[in-house]
């Protein structure tokens, strides 16, 4: 199994590089496409005051400079595509709100994989993209690289964390090209007998058992959150294993709640100490 068809989300130019290289890394055969997309507002609305109407000039601006993010992106992209000897094309999209997520969102349903880079807060980034649209409307496994771009490739250490939810055994499966080809794969259950969805004596093993027969040998790791919170165990056996990868589901719980109250999705689309496989 492979990624063969590949969607790169991009918000800006600084975006090109760490995700370019990261799917040139998973790239595995020569029959990897791969589709650049970014997008930009199709209209813009500037008011005068204190007559409230359209300021001409402003307007043709805000225009001009998005032409030329669209094609600083593109030419930056088609670069570094033909010099890592990608099969590539470049779409960019013109939309109502000029996100890049939203604008990619009809090429996203038709590829294998979706990657981002996530947005380097400490660098005063915005997340210029809307993150929750690719994962809830998507429908495809999106793997969000840390805001530094690292990808370890090709990826040989994989940390799964199971709960036993419908979203953990979608991204289970959506991964099995990147578990057949690391050589270590870890199942991690935090607290099993507080998970619904799970069976705490036998916990993992029935997911460990299925991936057996695709040929990937998976240990199983059950592991108390503590006094803690779920997030921090994951990510102490992260740094324990010296993980490249976290595959996980996303949103398991109500959005609302994680919105409020914090939860492990957004623990980890803000602040994730390696790339992230999401599918929900």
């Amino acid at each position: 199994m492979a990624y063969h068809t590949i969607l790169a989300v991009l918000s800006s130019v600084s975006d090109v590089a760490p995700v370019t290289q990261a799917i040139t890394g998973l790239a595995s055969t020569a029959d990897t496409h791969v589709i650049g997309c970014h997008g930009e507002p199709s209209q813009f609305v500037v008011l005068s005051a204190p007559i409230d109407v359209p300021d001409a000039a402003t307007i043709a601006a805000l225009y001009e400079q998005a032409d030329a993010r669209m094609q600083e992106i593109g030419n930056a992209f088609t670069t570094a595509c033909t010099t890592a000897g990608l099969s590539y094309e470049w779409r960019p999209v013109r939309s109502p709100g000029g996100d890049s997520a939203i604008s990619a969102l009809v090429s996203a349903r038709a590829c294998d994989l979706v990657v981002v880079r996530q947005a380097d807060r400490n660098a005063n980034e915005d997340m210029a993209t809307n993150i929750d649209a690719l994962l809830f409307e998507g429908g495809r496994p999106v793997l969000f690289l840390p805001p530094n771009g690292d990808l370890t490739t090709p990826v040989k250490r994989v940390l799964v964390g199971w709960d036993g939810s419908r979203e953990a055994a979608r991204a289970t499966h959506d991964a099995l090209p990147l578990l057949q080809a690391a050589s270590t794969v870890e199942i991690v259950v935090v607290d099993p007998d507080k998970l619904p969805d799970i069976d705490a004596p036998l916990a993992g093993t029935d997911i460990a058992s299925a991936l057996s027969r695709h040929g990937i040998h998976a240990n199983v790791t059950n592991v108390s959150r503590g006094s803690g919170s779920t997030s921090e165990a994951i990510a102490a056996q992260i740094k324990a294993s010296n993980a490249d990868l976290l595959v996980m589901g996303a949103y398991t719980h109500q959005r609302l709640r994680e919105w409020l109250f914090g939860g492990v999705t957004r623990t980890f689309i803000e602040n994730a100490p390696v790339a992230v496989l999401m599918s929900r």
